[in-house]
């Protein structure tokens, strides 16, 4: 992994991933979870007999007859349950998540866990060496389900670099699980950090590459905040995900020009403070803010960068659309990447029943997962 210039120091519980020494044995072992030692008459699951065959490093396929169990494993955690031979029941701080076994609990995110409706852990991916966030979902709320499947299939159809990517989904008993890369934090973690114009250029277009990607495709985000954006520390960022806006095509263009309003918001509160933000709003809110006296670039505003000015002006008077803007001279050592626009009749959930999304949702979990997860029994 590349040696990474930091912008501030990393939060906690992003620690480096295992170390290279042991890197094979827990790939060994992330690809042996049939094999019990103490068990000869262990077998594969019938389930997954026609599931794709996996390939070595050199690419010869590798038969599940011949998998064998490694000299030496990882030790696994004391709170583990081991509950199928392809997964692990793991208890974190109360909370219950079934994990594959290529996967390393590491603790639970604090703070996100909801009533049983939404909770997130750190692990590690034993296969990969590297951390990812792992999140469960309930499906029961119709609302919760539709925007868990227009979040998976605009991922496979619309990939972008600045939108996390889902790695792994799957579903248990009504719960959705999806794995991800996990970041070092959210633009709300650096947002006091008195960054230079390049830096605050370089996370601006970014989030504006991938908005103008999403317009270009006839989708809104409407979610755009400092804690909807997460970021590693070489300033390199990713969307949490493709928004909360719904389907409509009524009044696309306004929506686009809220989203390009909350840009907006996010650049002027890296270039000023709160208070010198805020001093000039009665509600001590974007949308209340004079942007005028903002934008003369006075002492009092704080913002004198006439680029900066003229981007954010830009952003606030919403006239140009997001693909236009990645072309302003402030950011001008930069360069968006290309990406792919689809038909819109294939990013629309559309007005399909509860039932009806549950199993299009269900249809996609099978591009990731070959195996019927309703046999697991916990």
């Amino acid at each position: 992994m590349p040696r990474r210039n930091p912008l501030w120091l990393r939060l906690p519980g992003s620690s480096s991933p295992t170390s290279s020494s042991t890197t094979e044995e827990l790939r060994l072992a992330a690809l042996s979870p049939y094999n019990n030692p103490n068990d000869e008459t262990s077998s594969i699951p019938d389930s997954l007999e026609h599931s794709p065959a996996k390939t070595s490093d050199d690419g010869s396929e590798i038969s599940r007859a011949n998998f064998s169990s490694p000299t030496s494993s990882p030790s696994r955690s004391p709170n583990k349950k081991v509950s199928w031979s392809l997964f692990d029941q793991v208890s974190l701080s109360g909370e219950e998540f079934l994990l594959p076994r290529r996967f390393e609990a590491i603790e639970l995110i604090p703070g996100t866990s909801t009533r049983s409706t939404y909770a997130a852990c750190t692990a590690t991916d034993l296969l990969e060496s590297e951390h990812v966030i792992i999140r469960k979902i309930s499906l029961q709320d119709p609302a919760t389900a539709r925007m868990e499947y227009r979040n998976i299939i605009l991922c496979r159809l619309l990939p972008h670099p600045n939108i996390l990517k889902i790695s792994e989904a799957y579903e248990v008993d009504s719960t959705l699980y999806t794995v991800s890369e996990q970041m070092d934090g959210r633009l709300s973690d650096i947002v006091e950090e008195r960054l230079t114009h390049f830096v605050v250029a370089k996370i601006t277009h970014q989030v504006l590459a991938a908005v103008a990607m999403m317009h270009q495709n006839g989708i809104a985000h409407g979610d755009l905040t400092l804690n909807t954006i997460y970021v590693n520390t070489d300033a390199e960022l990713r969307l949490s995900s493709y928004g909360k806006s719904d389907d409509s095509s009524e009044h696309l263009n306004e929506r686009y020009r809220d989203d390009l309003l909350s840009i907006g918001a996010i650049v002027s509160r890296f270039l000023m403070n709160e208070e010198e933000m805020f001093k000039f709003s009665k509600s001590r809110n974007h949308k209340d803010i004079d942007w005028r006296v903002v934008l003369q670039g006075s002492s009092d505003s704080g913002l004198l960068d006439f680029n900066a000015r003229s981007l954010l002006f830009q952003l606030l008077e919403g006239r140009q659309t997001a693909r236009d803007l990645l072309r302003h001279p402030y950011f001008k050592s930069f360069r968006a990447p290309q990406h792919q626009t689809v038909e819109r009749k294939h990013t629309v959930v559309g007005q399909k029943t509860s039932d009806e999304v549950l199993d299009k949702l269900r249809e996609e979990l099978q591009r990731f997962n070959p195996f019927n997860m309703s046999e697991i029994m916990l």
